[in-house]
Parts: structure tokens; sequence; C-alpha cells
């Protein structure tokens, strides 16, 4: 297990713990200063039974939030995406364990915790933030891109992409060595390169320094030869954007 994942079970158990022992103290205190036919009068593992849940489910949720790192801003809709997800799993868990065992209905499950666990999520994302998250200081010098690589993130410097291909939801981005994956469209990433990157297809788009020669067809395409041996298409519809381009920047 790595620090980080240490790290984060530790902040959870030892958070859920005071949280725990708060809730029972201030039920203990009231039963101690009230008469008795005004006593809750629940056991002693009340708490436990009713929040005991998060102990496993927001070293989940820390695990979730960190897929958004490091880039320097979080993007909002995969933010929403993920906490809905964790929303709806707490609340679905928290139904069925409240049905089983203490043969509460869903209504009652679904008014008594759903404001809770929203509140408790915004808590996870809180602490996320200020104690687990780990932000990437930007570049200004060697400005870059950040991509998926395997289970973690990687900087990709915009000098080293050679070219870019949307892959349904995810695009490929290719560096004469590498190949790293980044969830979004084409035309989300467009808007983060610098100008050295056109559009060469509708699922397609390469540095333009990266060009080495562009072989026409027959049919009025044509294929761009990259530095690094490797082709992409080039459509009728940007192939004189593409050499105006090229043209300007020779």
């Amino acid at each position: 297990m790595s620090a980080r994942i240490r790290q984060e079970w530790l902040l959870s158990l030892c958070g859920w713990t005071l949280v725990i022992a708060f809730l029972t103290l201030i039920d203990l205190l009231h039963d101690w200063s009230v008469p008795e036919e005004e006593r809750l009068n629940n056991p002693l593992w009340w708490a436990v039974q009713e929040w005991g849940l998060w102990y496993l489910l927001s070293p989940m949720v820390f695990r979730a939030l960190s897929w958004l790192e490091p880039a320097p801003k979080v993007n909002v809709s995969h933010y929403l995406k993920l906490m809905s997800g964790a929303y709806l799993s707490a609340m679905l868990l928290q139904a069925l364990f409240d049905l089983v065992a203490l043969d509460d209905p869903v209504a009652y499950t679904l008014y008594y915790f759903a404001p809770a666990h929203l509140l408790v999520l915004f808590v996870i994302t809180i602490l996320w933030h200020t104690q687990l998250r780990i932000i990437a200081e930007p570049d200004q010098e060697h400005p870059v891109l950040w991509a998926d690589q395997g289970k973690d993130k990687a900087p990709v410097p915009f000098d080293d992409i050679t070219h870019v291909t949307a892959a349904s939801n995810y695009m490929e981005i290719h560096t004469s060595t590498r190949q790293y994956l980044k969830r979004g469209t084409l035309k989300e990433l467009m808007a983060q390169l610098p100008s050295q990157f056109i559009r060469t297809h509708r699922s397609h788009a390469v540095n333009l320094y990266a060009i080495d020669r562009i072989q026409n067809k027959p049919s009025g395409s044509a294929v761009i030869q990259l530095k690094s041996g490797a082709q992409v298409a080039l459509s009728k519809g940007y192939k004189q954007a593409v050499k105006n381009q090229l043209a300007q920047s020779i």
C-alpha cells in the first residue's frame, strides 16, 4: 500500500471515529440531562450503525477524486459525474442496510439520509482539496498537457506532442515515442493547445512542427507524413487551412 493510500485510509479512520464518538457523547449527554420519558435510549453503537458505512466509502471517494489530479484546475463535469456516482452508491447501500438490518422503509432512509450524505460528500471534497490533492506547479516556459498514464496522470510537453486522434470519449495523445489517453473531445482539447496544432480531420489534429511532408491523393484528400514516421489523414475540408498555416510557419 502506498503512502498516499495509507494517508487516505488514516484520514477516513480518524475522521469518522471522531465524528461517531462526538455523536455518541452528545446522545449520552442528552439522555443524562432530560427526564426519563424524554430520553432517546439509543444503543451505544447507534452512530456506528448509521455512519460506519463511510469508513469504507470515504477512502474509495478519495481514490476516485485522485483521478482528477494533478491538473491545476478540476474538470467540473468529471467532478459532478464522480460525486453523483458516489452519492447514488451511498444512498443505495444505506437503503439496503436499513431495510435488511433495521426493517426501515426506503422512504424513511431517503428522508433522513439524502441531505446528510450530500453534506458528507461536500466535507470529503474539502478534505481532499486541503489535505490530499496534488496540484502540479505550472511551467510557463515548458507548458504541458496532463494526460492519463495507467491509473496516474502524466505531464506531456506540448512540443513533444506530434498528433492527436479522437477515439470515442477519449483522445489518443501521441509523441514520437509514447501514446497517452485523455478523456474528452477533440474540440475541447484544441481550445487548450497552442496555435502550432491544427485540425486535419474531424478525428485528427497535428503539430505543424512535426510534419515532414504531405502526400496528395487522387480523391483530393491527402496523408500527412510526420517526422516520427506516423501518418495522419488530411481530409479535403481541412487541406487548404493546413497548407496555409504551414506556409505561414515556414
